[in-house]
């Protein structure tokens, strides 16, 4: 990777040792391998909340004008909520820079993250993102705690993240199977070529 500007490379670094050594409550964040521009990170859902019990992925990509500018954040894990599309895209006025919303340089990768789990616990319906889902939020709440409860059962518990993986680690073995019978098959019709040629 090329060399990060100064100031950003030294608010990132004072960040990332933050959120190794103290940790915001419920939630992780660290960059990929190889590159420090993009971080992954995990929210959990907060007690006594219909997203408790939840594992909430998302992922955290910054900006070359860090600090001055917020970084880009999503949901990678389904979430019922006024405040977050099917994509993942999440509407908070901390993601957005002035004078659309209220980024500040001050803000640090834990106090966002801690801001994200705040929002989980509580949306903003007058800021909905997702129109259906906020009508539905201010007007018919246990309609809504039914249906935000139930995607923590399907995507976001433990056994949501199992079977997942277990899925992933099947396909990825049924992939490879296909691929050597492709590739026996291939070397097969070689042979019977060569052969007939003669």
């Amino acid at each position: 990777m090329a060399t990060l500007p100064a100031p950003l490379r030294n608010r990132l670094k004072a960040d990332l040792k933050s959120l190794a050594l103290s940790p915001p409550p419920g939630c992780t964040c660290h960059p990929t391998e190889g590159n420090m521009l993009l971080l992954k990170g995990s929210i959990t859902g907060p007690p006594e909340t219909v997203f408790e019990g939840g594992t909430f992925d998302i992922t955290v990509t910054i900006p070359l004008n860090y600090p001055f500018h917020p970084p880009q954040v999503k949901f990678t894990t389904k979430v019922y909520h006024p405040n977050i599309d099917e994509s993942g895209r999440i509407c908070l006025d901390t993601l957005k820079p002035k004078p659309q919303g209220s980024w500040s340089p001050a803000v640090s990768l834990n106090v966002l993250l801690t801001t994200l789990r705040t929002l989980l616990a509580h949306p903003n319906p007058d800021d909905g993102l997702m129109p259906e889902i906020t009508t539905q939020y201010k007007t018919d709440r246990e309609e809504f705690d039914r249906m935000a409860r139930d995607h923590v059962k399907r995507y976001a518990s433990a056994e949501a993240k199992d079977e997942a993986e277990k899925e992933n680690v099947k396909a990825a073995a049924d992939g490879g199977g296909k691929r050597r019978k492709t590739e026996d098959g291939a070397a097969t019709t070689t042979t019977t070529t060569t052969t007939t040629s003669h």
